[in-house]
C-alpha cells in the first residue's frame, strides 16, 4: 500500500512526488494517463505540433488542435522554446 497517490504527472506532480519520495520509507504512486515524453518530437523546438495533431483514440481517429501535455512532465514537455519580446509601449501603459 502506498503512502501517497499523485494523479497527473505534470511539472507540479513530478516535483511533489520527488519531494515526498526523499524519505526511503515512503512509497509514492504517480498516475499519468499519457505515456513518456521521450519521443524525438518532444525534444525539438516546434516538434510538438506533429504530436498533438495526430488522431486521438477518444476522438475516433479525428484530430484537433489541443496543445496539452498528456505525458510525463505535463504541458512543460511540449515547450515550443519560443521567445517573444514584449513591446515597451505596452509596459509603459
Amino acid at each position: 500500500m502506498a503512502d501517497s497517490l499523485i494523479v497527473e504527472a505534470g511539472s507540479a506532480g513530478c516535483v511533489l512526488a520527488n519531494r515526498l519520495s526523499v524519505d526511503a520509507n515512503t512509497q509514492v504512486v504517480v498516475l499519468e494517463a499519457g505515456g513518456s515524453d521521450r519521443h524525438v518530437l518532444y525534444r525539438m523546438p516546434g516538434g510538438y505540433v506533429g504530436i498533438i495533431q495526430r488522431g486521438q483514440p477518444g476522438l475516433n481517429g479525428h484530430t484537433m488542435w489541443c496543445p496539452r501535455g498528456k505525458v510525463l512532465g505535463g504541458s512543460s514537455s511540449i515547450n515550443a522554446q519560443v521567445f517573444v519580446r514584449g513591446n515597451g509601449g505596452d509596459f509603459d501603459d
